[in-house]
């Protein structure tokens, strides 16, 4: 919001809603977090169908003890519940370009559902 306000040239301490804000700018509420989502589900594919640096990152597991208290989120954890499957079965849909590519528009269009 502070970047909109920005670019809107409206001082910090103007009185205005952030809903007035966005409807001058006419971006949807949720268009930031949609298009991260979307770019974030684009790159996991991408990593999966090719043998990277990142993609052993990504996959490889640490030997050893963890930390005391909550287990940090995970990167992965994001792309299981967005897309509502087993990573596995995620890995495997994205060595299929189309049907990943399809599985990522049913995602959103049903998570913009149930936001509204």
């Amino acid at each position: 919001m502070k970047c909109y306000r920005r670019m809107l040239r409206i001082p910090w301490i103007a009185k205005r809603k952030n809903t007035e804000i966005l409807k001058e700018l006419k971006v949807g509420q949720d268009w930031l977090l949609n298009n991260i989502k979307a770019r974030k589900l684009s790159y996991f594919s991408h990593l999966k169908r090719h043998d990277s640096l990142e993609k052993h990152i990504l996959e490889a597991r640490l030997e050893g003890k963890r930390r005391k208290g909550r287990p940090t989120r995970r990167w992965t954890e994001d792309i299981k519940e967005w897309l509502q499957i087993s990573l596995t079965e995620a890995s495997r849909e994205a060595q299929m370009r189309e049907v990943f590519r399809q599985r990522v528009r049913e995602a959103m269009s049903t998570q913009t559902c149930q936001d509204e």
